[in-house]
């Protein structure tokens, strides 16, 4: 091996080790919370809400499936995701099940946002809690499916065991085209899309303002507001999604090009297993939506200040629980022996006549 494919490889190495164990670990969290702030009900009311909890859900199984074997892999010696087949099978579609399912649920949340800018009030409809649950789980199902030539044709890699990936040459390039067509050009078209018309709707609406009524005015308003603020993390999010699927899709295109090359040096294998890694690491900014929520939506903000008040008024309340039983003992303890010292004078004192 070369000087140039041993600091790549020592690269690539530290990478895994630092870079994807701390977004682990920050997108853990975030995810965490994201769910725990979007099942309260000031949020869970608003449709788009409901598609960015379950994205939070899945994006858990997405950091735990995609993440935590390679920083397993680095300590430990032979990785079972690369010796064990049914390992292999498993990693590789729950894999493609979750990252799948996150996107596309931005994507369905984006058609949410759209209709509810629609002038039709049977597109309106689309935009309605009952409607996103059921898109929820359709979504999911739908990629629970579609994945399942993974399972079949996902296997380990010889010689070595170095490996888990599709070695039948058509089923491989049919898994290329669905992951760049799927994965990242139809969703990040969509995204655009609907992003383009929501702000054309935006602009249309401001033009064509109508004064409110006394009597919803402040309802209105709040609803607006939190609109508002709801668009605002869903514009985000497109952002990170469209930025961290572009290198991660050039990348799978010029793999597919370059897969009957069979002459490729050890410093062209160590590069492009490197930057391989990298794009994937890139994937795993959508599973960190709750820091760039934070920042855009005082909603949000809101809601998570006061959930942590909540947290330590329980905590409190726990503490209260914990003393005041040995208070209360304490204090019957003292009465007990207060009357006992009481009942003893009586008795020694002699009564006078």
């Amino acid at each position: 091996m070369s000087s140039l494919a041993a600091s790549i490889t020592l690269a690539q190495k530290n990478m895994v080790q630092y870079g994807h164990l701390s977004m682990y670990i920050l997108a853990t969290i975030g995810s965490l919370i994201n769910i725990l702030l979007f099942s309260r009900r000031q949020l869970r009311s608003n449709s788009c809400c409901l598609y960015f909890l379950a994205s939070s859900v899945n994006a858990l199984l997405l950091l735990a499936i995609g993440i935590l074997p390679q920083t397993y892999a680095l300590y430990n010696s032979p990785n079972p995701f690369t010796s064990i087949q049914s390992f292999c099978k498993a990693r590789t579609y729950l894999n493609q099940t979750s990252a799948m399912s996150c996107r596309w649920l931005l994507v369905v949340a984006c058609i949410d946002r759209c209709s509810s800018c629609s002038t039709n009030a049977f597109i309106r409809r689309f935009s309605s809690v009952i409607m996103a649950r059921r898109m929820v789980i359709i979504i999911i199902i739908f990629w629970f499916l579609l994945p399942i030539h993974t399972i079949i044709y996902s296997t380990i890699t010889p010689p070595g065991n170095i490996a888990c990936s599709i070695l039948d040459t058509d089923v491989a390039l049919y898994h290329r085209f669905y992951t760049i067509i799927m994965g990242g050009a139809l969703p990040t078209i969509i995204t655009l899309l609907c992003s383009l018309f929501i702000w054309k709707s935006v602009k249309e609406r401001r033009k064509r303002r109508l004064p409110l009524s006394n009597n919803n005015n402040d309802v209105n308003k709040r609803k607006k507001a939190q609109d508002q603020q709801v668009l605002f993390m869903l514009i985000v999010q497109i952002g990170i999604f469209i930025i961290s699927t572009i290198p991660f899709m050039s990348f799978n295109i010029y793999d597919t090009m370059t897969r009957t090359v069979t002459n490729k040096s050890t410093d062209r294998k160590a590069i492009e297993t490197f930057f391989k890694s990298f794009t994937e690491l890139l994937v795993y900014l959508i599973a960190m939506s709750f820091y760039s929520n934070t920042l855009v939506s005082r909603t949000f903000r809101k809601e998570l200040v006061l959930v942590m008040k909540s947290i330590i008024y329980c905590g409190r309340q726990q503490q209260h629980r914990q003393i005041g039983p040995s208070i209360a003992t304490l204090t019957g303890k003292h009465t007990v022996d207060r009357m006992t010292a009481m009942r003893t004078t009586r008795m020694i004192i002699p009564e006078v006549n």
